[in-house]
């Protein structure tokens, strides 16, 4: 009889083992849908990143039944992602900004948190008739609990994630952990959203500055650059470029005239003929332009591709006389688009060549002026114009 307790000791102990093993290996999964509704995230589109997060925190709340995203669009929240729900039904579903937290207590200065609350019977005062029956068609109209939380960038509520519980179970501590883990996962990557936008609007208005910079000093070049960026987008877009290379190649080429600034105005707009040391001041513009973007943060690329655009495949170009594959080959193609803007053109010194007319030049200077492969797609494009 005195080894009956030792027995159960042990017996109670292998359970514990059995029970911490099962425990231990939940947490894991868990862990495990964790990490993999964030990985790789940063190369996604905006709803393929609000789905997977959607779905990550779904699995993670064994309580929710269903669930939804709503984003604020136009100053109105708006359904983006669900579970469980009618998608059709729900969409109908559009918050004005004051009513969606109508029966929530949220407010756009309060930090991310999560937040639970019984919905025993929505106030039909605060919403339309309209309203109430599409909530009444997706049962969220009365008894039924919801976990929620705010979506919120610099203090403004601009999105609420909800999962809904209609067994008045509740939810876990846990839980309400791991909504407010995805709240602020998701409101981080709207804030990022924004600053890129903030970023890339200040980069387009710089560019947009620069580019009016020269048009202004140099009268015959208004229109050329927004022409050069267009030409040499198409031609790399029919050589395949990645779409990272054509942004790039985009600005270079917008800007490959920059150094123009540096060249006396005399000079720019002379109506006649460029004497040799008139000439060689012209030709100083692509070392002007490399000064110019070298000073800007994440442009070493795009001042190289600027740079070289007047560099010949068979060496004889300038600054530097490069030859072939010495010179960039996003170089090569602002150089063609270039030339055929330049001969397309009128001047004060002659009068503009047909697009045939140019189109046998750059075939005549295949080899030489111009890269081949480059010069062929070029053809190909500028004959549909």
């Amino acid at each position: 009889m005195k080894d009956i307790p030792k027995r159960l000791a042990k017996s109670l102990h292998k359970k514990k083992e059995i029970m911490d093993a099962k425990n231990g290996k939940t947490d894991y999964n868990k862990i495990v849908l964790a990490v993999d509704s964030i990985v790789n995230t940063q190369t996604m589109s905006n709803k393929d990143f609000l789905e997977r997060i959607f779905e990550g925190a779904f699995k993670l709340i064994p309580e929710a039944e269903k669930g939804s995203f709503y984003e604020l669009i136009d100053d109105r929240y708006v359904p983006i992602v669900s579970s469980g729900y009618d998608i059709q039904t729900l969409q109908k579903l559009i918050f004005n900004r004051e009513d969606a937290f109508a029966d929530y207590q949220c407010s756009d200065i309060a930090s991310i948190e999560a937040y639970e609350i019984y919905i025993e019977e929505r106030d039909a005062t605060k919403f339309s008739k309209e309203m109430i029956d599409i909530f009444k068609e997706l049962g969220t109209y009365s008894n039924y609990i919801c976990l929620y939380a705010p979506i919120q960038v610099e203090g403004l509520n601009i999105g609420l994630i909800c999962f809904d519980c209609f067994n008045k179970t509740g939810f876990t501590k846990t839980s309400k952990q791991v909504l407010k883990f995805y709240a602020q996962i998701i409101s981080n990557f709207y804030t990022q959203k924004i600053m890129h936008e903030r970023e890339k609007k200040m980069y387009d208005e710089i560019v947009a500055a620069l580019v009016s910079a020269i048009e202004v000093k140099d009268k015959y070049t208004e229109g050329h650059a927004q022409r050069v960026r267009e030409y040499s987008c198409d031609i790399a877009e029919e050589l395949q470029f990645s779409r990272p290379q054509i942004a790039e190649l985009n600005t270079a080429a917008l800007l490959h005239d920059i150094g123009k600034i540096g060249i006396s105005t005399e000079i720019l707009n002379k109506p006649g003929k460029l004497t040799e040391d008139e000439y060689n001041v012209i030709k100083l513009h692509p070392i002007h332009t490399k000064t110019i973007l070298e000073k800007i943060s994440g442009f070493s690329t795009i001042a190289n591709l600027a740079y070289n655009h007047h560099e010949n495949y068979d060496g004889t170009g300038y600054p530097r006389g490069l030859k072939c594959d010495e010179i960039p080959f996003g170089s090569q193609i602002i150089q063609v688009a270039d030339a055929y803007d330049a001969m397309t053109s009128e001047r004060a010194y002659r009068k503009a060549l047909s697009s045939n007319q140019a189109l046998e030049i750059i075939r005549e200077e295949i080899g030489r002026q111009f890269n081949p492969k480059i010069a062929m797609a070029a053809i190909k494009i500028f004959s549909k114009l």
